[in-house]
């Protein structure tokens, strides 16, 4: 496994950790799809839980893994986040032939504030992902008790948003069901093709 931190914004202490796959494991060249992480936080800071574990997960996988720890406290003023999220999208898919990585099979994911940013890149970005895996997100209006001045992301739903998994649970105290079923419900409304897992609690 190949791993670095790349920093993106030095002022606003965001960076893109990179793991790659060993490339002498596969054939000579082999490209792979991708996943960028979005650990969640509140847009106060981001999950160590929903980072490196995420991506290494990935990686087992097969797939070719990054982590963005975007702008978050002081700095999380939108659109920033989503600024982290458009640049360090366009360095993975430029860096497509040196990450051996598809540039048109990368997915997002992401946790809680980081599924509503992964949202934001759904629905808002002009560096869209190929697919959006939205974990507890705030998707909605909700988004405001943690960041003020963050967008309603269903309201943006529209017939260029990429594929999406949505998974929550129904007895979640901190990111209400609603917002997954109220972006589920816009998907639907735009022909967008999703699947969906609500737990039980």
């Amino acid at each position: 496994m190949y791993a670095e931190t790349i920093i993106l914004n030095e002022e606003r202490n965001v960076t893109l950790t990179v793991y790659l796959q060993e490339a002498g494991k596969f054939r000579s060249g082999a490209k792979r799809p991708a996943v960028l992480v979005l650990p969640g936080g509140g847009y106060q800071y981001c999950s160590q839980r929903e980072a490196d574990p995420v991506a290494l997960a990935y990686l087992k996988a097969g797939f070719q893994a990054f982590i963005l720890r975007y702008s978050v406290g002081e700095d999380a003023v939108w659109p920033n986040p989503l600024n982290d999220y458009e640049q360090a999208m366009e360095m993975i898919r430029e860096r497509e032939e040196e990450w051996r990585l598809y540039k048109d099979k990368i997915a997002v994911i992401g946790f809680s504030a980081g599924g509503h940013l992964a949202a934001a890149a759904a629905v808002m970005a002009s560096n869209r992902p190929n697919a959006a895996i939205l974990g507890y997100a705030v998707t909605g209006a909700d988004v405001r008790a943690c960041n003020r001045t963050a967008p309603d992301t269903i309201s943006a739903v529209d017939g260029n948003t990429p594929p999406c998994f949505l998974f929550s649970s129904r007895t979640d105290n901190v990111v209400p069901v609603s917002n997954t079923i109220r972006f589920m419900q816009a998907l639907a409304d735009h022909d967008v093709a999703f699947e969906s897992h609500i737990y039980a609690y």
